[in-house]
């Protein structure tokens, strides 16, 4: 299918139905792990597995850096005719990516402990942290390149490859989730089992595409490969500052619902950034889905196509946003009870935090889709600054200043806030980006 010549509606679809599909299939597996140790380990694995979760922001940090950098600069070179270039900026950020994985892997390897106690794990919880999280670790480089690869093979014109290695992974994730915790009783370090099993299954079939007649991607080293590094790095640093935005306020979320809200409401908070995670994975899923289509279009200056795909991308978002925040107001208790073996105290609580908490993800998406297409024309400055706006400063800001006048529901509501604050910066940015000199 050809990005500057097929029809918008075509085009968009063939990209959002395989990014929609593998966003759902990775959040589903994370649902399944949050379930089974939830169900099969209880309230304090569902806590730990909470404190856990920025291992996997730091996955998709590098992933997506290194990933969405070299896709951005590989589109606008195709959409430029320029074959060799586009595949330059490729070998540039495969060498950046296996650089930033082996210092990731030897930094938790070695410094694993003291990274969990800054995570926020108590004595108590710090066992059940270290039984899921070793696995995790052990195989960090598979979970980062197939980040990374799933955003070079996508834009390489295989987003059905990207969806089929997700979705095969994810498959096997979920069945080894319920065989290895229940079963096997295999508890935290099971489901963490299943996880890396999947990844290592997703990461082999993301290989495969190397082996079609239909790759365009060669090994061409640039002209000037420090340039080379230092583009993709700035075009990736907006989807990147997401995932470590997501890291740094999960532990700083974790640390103040624990001194407000105690262990009970942090098991709550668990089945939340499951929650999270999951509509931040498929609100990332639609600005994936667009970021090839716009970023080979503005290498072409087809102004007129790229406001379409914008725009419905928006539309999307905005949708799924009203049904996310339906979800969570509507259906509080039911949703915990899922997660976890409730207590009469998480009964109580529960509803409080789920149903503020949600009304966030009513914004949240036409945010993303703001960060991804002003990376797309790159405008990575304004990206990156909404990025770090929504996930880090003004959330952070809030979550620490509104519980002192409101108590642990000031946290919820911070969240909510931040959107609303960011989605007045995205329009502004987004206003800015119509007036590009390739944009007239």
């Amino acid at each position: 299918m050809d990005l500057l010549k097929s029809p918008i509606k075509k085009l968009y679809r063939s990209y959002l139905v395989p990014s929609l599909s593998a966003a759902v299939v990775t959040s589903v597996y994370g649902f399944v792990d949050t379930i089974a140790i939830g169900q099969g380990v209880g309230p304090d694995g569902a806590a730990a597995l909470a404190i856990a979760q920025p291992i996997f922001g730091v996955v998709s940090f590098f992933g997506l850096l290194c990933g969405i950098g070299g896709s951005v600069y590989l589109g606008k070179a195709r959409g430029k005719q320029k074959m060799e270039k586009s595949n330059a900026y490729f070998f540039a950020s495969l060498c950046l990516a296996v650089a930033l994985t082996l210092i990731a892997w030897i930094t938790f390897t070695v410094f694993s402990t003291p990274i969990y106690t800054f995570f926020g794990a108590t004595p108590r919880l710090m066992p059940y942290v270290q039984d899921y999280t070793n696995c995790i670790v052990w195989t960090m480089p598979f979970f980062i390149l197939s980040a990374y690869l799933s955003c070079i093979v996508r834009s390489d014109g295989s987003p059905n490859r990207v969806m089929a290695a997700v979705v095969i992974g994810g498959v096997f994730n979920i069945f080894g989730d319920w065989f290895f915790v229940f079963p096997m009783n295999w508890g935290m370090t099971g489901a963490a089992l299943a996880t890396v099993l999947g990844t290592v299954l997703q990461f082999i079939i993301l290989c495969s595409h190397f082996f079609t007649k239909n790759c365009q991607l060669r090994i061409v080293r640039p002209f000037r490969i420090l340039k080379a590094f230092r583009n993709v790095l700035f075009a990736g640093i907006s989807s990147s500052a997401i995932a470590i935005s997501f890291i740094i306020l999960t532990v700083i979320l974790n640390k103040q619902v624990l001194v407000y809200g105690g262990e009970s409401a942090l098991a709550v908070f668990g089945v939340v950034i499951s929650f999270s995670s999951l509509f931040q994975n498929l609100f990332a899923g639609v600005g994936q889905a667009i970021q090839p289509i716009v970023s080979t279009n503005f290498g072409a200056g087809l102004k007129l196509r790229i406001h379409e795909i914008r725009n419905r991308s928006i539309f999307t978002a905005l949708l799924m946003g009203i049904g996310f925040a339906f979800v969570g107001v509507a259906f509080p208790i039911q949703i915990t009870k899922l997660f976890i073996a409730v207590t009469p105290e998480i009964i109580e609580i529960a509803p409080g935090i789920l149903r503020v908490y949600f009304l966030s993800f009513l914004l949240m998406g036409i945010n993303f889709q703001a960060i991804y297409y002003l990376q797309s024309v790159l405008m990575t400055k304004q990206a990156t600054i909404l990025a770090l706006l929504r996930g880090l400063i003004v959330s952070g800001i809030f979550v620490y200043t509104l519980p002192l006048i409101w108590g642990v529901s000031g946290i919820w509501w911070a969240m909510v806030i931040a959107e609303v604050v960011s989605v007045v910066a995205a329009l502004v940015f987004s206003k800015r980006a119509d007036n590009l000199p390739s944009m007239q």
